[in-house]
């Protein structure tokens, strides 16, 4: 049964690392809030980069409104119940929007061969006094639990990062990326020209292409 082509299936860490047990080379790709790949095509697209590398691609569903209030802890626990290393391969994350904070924050025990972090959420707490008052207030209404310092958690990782970021995003975006980029230690910020906050614009699309094309 392929897990590429069966949308049905149920993703366990068991089944995961039997089918995957002599592949050389897996991404995970998780999406934004309340995204998926059976709903969003872009993710299609972005598996399929990975496929034209010889990489194995792994797509995660993440159940973003299971719980109310929410946490990212709540996200971070459903990647990692998924997530299998197998031996003697190479494992690769890819996250978008809140997929990409979920990646982040899992990287210290996930220790991918590389990171690649698209739009990687301004929720942090250095990112609060830049981002707007309407988004800060939804995120207090609906999160709880989910005070991270980047600052603090930047230091624990030690794995390559591509950090992805639209040039039209809004401005709390822009800088998140820019201070990641300044905090992690072996770290490439590439600007996707003329995108916006969506991995399925062509734009957006074209700049993941060529950052997995370094991989």
């Amino acid at each position: 049964m392929d897990l590429k082509t069966n949308p049905n299936y149920l993703l366990t860490s068991s089944s995961l690392s039997k089918k995957y047990n002599n592949v050389k080379k897996i991404a995970y790709i998780i999406p934004g809030y309340s995204e998926s790949h059976l709903r969003q095509r872009g993710y299609h697209k972005v598996a399929k980069f990975f496929e034209e590398r010889g990489i194995e691609p792994v797509h995660v569903d993440i159940e973003w409104k299971k719980n109310n209030p929410k946490r990212f802890s709540d996200y971070t626990e459903q990647f990692l119940e998924i997530f299998k290393k197998p031996k003697c391969t190479e494992v690769y994350v890819l996250g978008f929007s809140y997929g990409a904070t979920t990646a982040f924050l899992t990287a210290s025990k996930t220790k991918p061969k590389a990171l690649i972090l698209c739009s990687l959420s301004p929720y942090f707490e250095e990112d609060l006094i830049y981002v707007k008052p309407s988004w800060v207030r939804w995120f207090r209404k609906n999160f709880v639990e989910s005070d991270y310092s980047f600052t603090k958690l930047a230091p624990k990782i030690k794995t390559k990062t591509y950090l992805i970021v639209g040039q039209k995003e809004d401005e709390s975006c822009l800088l998140r990326a820019k201070d990641a980029k300044k905090r992690l230690s072996d770290s490439h910020l590439t600007l996707a020209k003329g995108a916006e906050h969506k991995i399925g614009q062509k734009e957006y699309l074209e700049t993941v292409r060529k950052v997995i094309s370094k991989l």
